[in-house]
């Protein structure tokens, strides 16, 4: 009977295409991340490689801010679903660029350089950035229902590369090898996964075309458009994820705004005031929270787990890059308006952080065992992880409630930036974090 109901008024067909057009829009520069244990191996930058890949990331916002001025000083905007088909387009060039060449390396200012990597996640980066101003706006024209699908295509978009990672594998570290004649050479962990690193780059390529397919099809096969309920996609407000998740108004569903009420079962009108909240708590918290978890954590993960072995890496990247969409759709159907509840959440998540940087700072050395040390080392990732993503939405919530999205927005943006340059100063110019590389 329940499978009557949910069936009852949609089309599957459409639900798999929104889908599959939600996991491309995080796919790529996710899966990048969850390959970093193999990648800081086989690289000149070492375990220096995120912090770089950290800055050319927040440098890709160049993006979203030009399709937005774009839209604001052109007389006629852009058009939404050629600007969509472009940027898919990108996607898939940049990825298949990135299967094929992503161990090019060359020499800058004396130094050998991830020459192909970089340009190639700037591009990726690119388009997932600008995909928060596009993706969601599009999916307004087609029926509520179909809102839903999306968004879990967007947290699959964390959680498919993670699962790929983790069959993947990396068991081991790099070891000394003697051979039977006596030389010795450094047995690489690419040597012991179940299948390379081009091959994982193949399946986010594959991963990145059927999200272009599901998008053409949902702009001109016949039975997706007759479940739109608007045809204007061009004069549509430039919605973002949270500011989509935290839409609770079941009769909002004009030119400007995207409504959620086939979201959750007791959404009802809202008559009453919104809650007064302290803004510049929930903003800092906000800038804060996004200046750990965005910018400055991530670029020193690898000084942080590589010393408890690149196994430890590897669950901790991957683990985090699950618990990350899990809490976001946590924050929706479970959210927190109150202050104190956040506050406490970030304390606790700022604390764990504290542990984290503590254990990059003493990089190579360890803190404990490899058993202990690093199976906390592990925990801690995930449960910071999960927490502040889960503060991350619910002040976005709270934000749009009280009318200040647009701050929270441009402080998100700012802290990240903050953050991971911050953070590629200290790894790459002062050189406080130092690493261990194996020799013979």
């Amino acid at each position: 009977m329940m499978l009557k109901d949910f069936l009852r008024n949609r089309v599957v067909l459409v639900d798999l295409l929104a889908v599959l057009f939600g996991i491309s829009s995080w796919i790529s520069i996710n899966g990048l991340w969850v390959e970093l244990p193999l990648l800081v191996q086989h690289l000149p930058e070492g375990w220096a490689l995120p912090s770089y890949l950290s800055i050319i990331v927040q440098m890709a916002n160049i993006g979203p801010i030009t399709y937005g001025l774009m839209r604001s000083c052109m007389k006629t905007p852009p058009s939404q679903n050629r600007s969509i088909t472009l940027l898919l387009a990108v996607g898939c060039g940049a990825s298949l660029a990135l299967a094929l060449g992503w161990d090019f390396t060359s020499v800058i200012d004396g130094k050998m350089r991830s020459t192909g990597l970089f340009i190639c996640v700037f591009f990726l980066s690119l388009v997932d950035c600008t995909s928060s101003v596009l993706f969601l706006p599009y999916m307004g024209i087609f029926r509520q229902v179909y809102l839903n699908s999306y968004l879990i295509g967007e947290g699959m978009s964390g959680f498919v590369p993670s699962i790929a990672a983790l069959a993947q594998g990396v068991s081991g570290n790099p070891v000394c090898v003697t051979l039977e004649n006596g030389t010795s050479i450094i047995q690489e962990v690419t040597d012991q996964a179940r299948f390379t690193t081009s091959g994982f780059f193949i399946f986010l390529l594959g991963m990145m075309i059927l999200s272009l397919l599901a998008f053409l099809f949902l702009q001109h096969l016949p039975t997706a458009r007759s479940e739109r309920i608007s045809s204007n996609m061009s004069s549509r407000s430039s919605a973002t994820f949270s500011d989509a998740l935290q839409d609770t108004s079941p009769d909002a569903v004009d030119a400007d705004t995207i409504s959620q009420e086939s979201m959750t079962h007791h959404q009802q009108p809202r008559n009453k005031q919104p809650v007064k909240y302290n803004k510049y708590l929930l903003l800092s918290i906000q800038c804060f929270i996004c200046f750990l978890s965005n910018g400055a954590l991530p670029s020193i993960q690898s000084y942080s787990c590589l010393p408890y072995g690149n196994t430890v890496y590897h669950m901790a990247v991957t683990l985090n890059a699950m618990a990350n969409p899990m809490m976001a759709f946590l924050a929706f159907f479970l959210p927190c308006t109150r202050q104190t509840v956040i506050t406490a959440l970030a304390v606790v998540g700022s604390l764990l952080s504290a542990f984290i940087i503590t254990t990059a700072l003493y990089s190579p050395a360890m803190i404990g065992t490899v058993e202990v040390g690093g199976t906390f080392v592990v925990l801690t990732w995930v449960v910071s992880g999960a927490m502040f993503s889960y503060v991350k939405v619910s002040v976005a919530g709270m934000c749009r409630d009280s009318g200040w999205l647009f701050h929270c927005g441009v402080l998100t943006q700012v802290g990240s930036a903050g953050g991971a340059l911050l953070m590629f100063i200290l790894v790459n110019q002062v050189n406080l974090f130092q690493g261990y590389y194996v020799t013979c």
